[in-house]
């Protein structure tokens, strides 16, 4: 899921048409809203980020409570992936990116702000970690790149926010990778210094700034294709490392007559299987410390050997919630204790196959493919 959060003055579908994600939304596959903030005394549309941008006349709209309520109103309507929530935020959408990423740190990814700044005053580190770039011009005369005040408030400059993210990240703040790239051909030579913090940091969480030297405000307007896709890449590279929705599974398609109403998944970005199995034995249902279902996470350790290995897992469906249909979802998978057969259902790309797999060594939890059939080929 994406979120591109404009600037001051204009809204979310001028915002798009400089920067025109809507172009590779399929190439990507991923979900994209592009909210419009609150509209001050000037019908300019602003967001409430930090004191220094952009609430000019003291205006009480929670824009924060707004984005956060959007980003849960689109995962109850889509199959949103938890672990991949990302914002990119556009000059005062910048300052909005950073603040929400603060305020609501276990729900976004990663965060990319072209132009903005984070905050000055010094709190607390955020709940969780979150991947933060930074871009910005040397010579941005709206939001200056050394830093400056808007109306009396002192905003950071693009070394100081990086910084200050490198600290809630808990990375090394001397041990920053720079190389160079080359996003503005109006610009002689490879003009981008890319200063990343990585070490040493929570597993979901990094800092990084990158430098147009001579640049203006931020990724300019509009924004080039290949700059565009330049930050999506960077994006969907990063992601969280937990259970990406409340219980496994997806509801299959109606037309296949199948006898549950959940079935497991193939994550192609995670590279993990989510899905969910029965404890059985002798192929009555039984129980495994107390639980007969659960949500587990296979990796592939060896496509050549057919082999996955479980990664995680935990008791099915804790929060008790219903799918899309309102009804309690089924676990399409098997395991059956004195054999140690898994078999399921489960959707790989387009495609839905029946596997059965069988466990072959315990101590790492690795099964190796017995049998594989095509359910449906579209």
């Amino acid at each position: 899921m994406l979120l591109l959060l404009h600037g001051y003055g204009f809204d979310g579908g001028v915002a798009e048409s400089m920067w025109g994600f809507t172009e590779i939304v399929d190439k990507y596959n991923f979900i994209y809203a592009t909210p419009t903030g609150s509209v001050d005394s000037t019908n300019s549309p602003f967001w409430n980020a930090t004191d220094a941008c952009c609430n000019f006349y003291n205006s009480n709209a929670d824009d924060l409570s707004f984005l956060y309520e959007l980003i849960k109103a689109i995962k109850a309507d889509y199959n949103i992936d938890a672990n991949r929530v990302y914002v990119v935020g556009d000059s005062n959408g910048g300052f909005m990116a950073l603040e929400f990423a603060y305020r609501f740190s276990e729900i976004i990814t990663a965060v990319v702000r072209s132009a903005g700044a984070s905050h000055f005053e010094t709190r607390r580190p955020p709940k969780a970690g979150v991947h933060v770039p930074q871009v910005q011009g040397t010579n941005d005369t709206s939001i200056l790149y050394e830093g400056e005040t808007i109306q009396g408030a002192i905003y950071p400059g693009v070394q100081a926010s990086t910084n200050q993210w490198a600290s809630y990240n808990q990375c090394s703040g001397i041990d920053a990778e720079i190389n160079y790239k080359d996003l503005m051909p109006s610009i002689p030579g490879p003009e981008t210094e890319v200063r990343k913090y990585h070490k040493g940091c929570l597993q979901e969480g990094s800092a990084e700034s990158w430098s147009i030297r001579g640049g203006g405000h931020g990724l300019g307007r509009p924004v080039l294709i290949s700059n565009r896709e330049e930050v999506v890449d960077l994006l969907i590279a990063k992601a969280k490392f937990r259970w990406p929705s409340k219980y496994n599974g997806i509801t299959p398609p109606s037309h296949l007559g199948l006898d549950v109403n959940n079935i497991g998944s193939f994550n192609e970005r995670d590279g993990i299987i989510y899905t969910c199995i029965r404890a059985l034995q002798d192929g009555e249902l039984s129980e495994i410390n107390g639980n007969s279902r659960f949500d587990i996470g296979f990796e592939i350790s060896s496509s050549e050997e057919g082999k996955i290995r479980v990664t995680k897992s935990r008791r099915f469906n804790s929060s008790n919630m219903l799918n899309k249909f309102s009804e309690q979802p089924d676990c399409s998978g098997s395991f059956e204790i004195n054999s140690g057969i898994y078999s399921d259902i489960v959707l790989l790309g387009k495609d839905i196959f029946q596997i059965e797999f069988k466990l072959t060594d315990a101590n790492k939890l690795e099964l190796t493919l017995l049998s594989i059939d095509v359910l449906l080929h579209p």
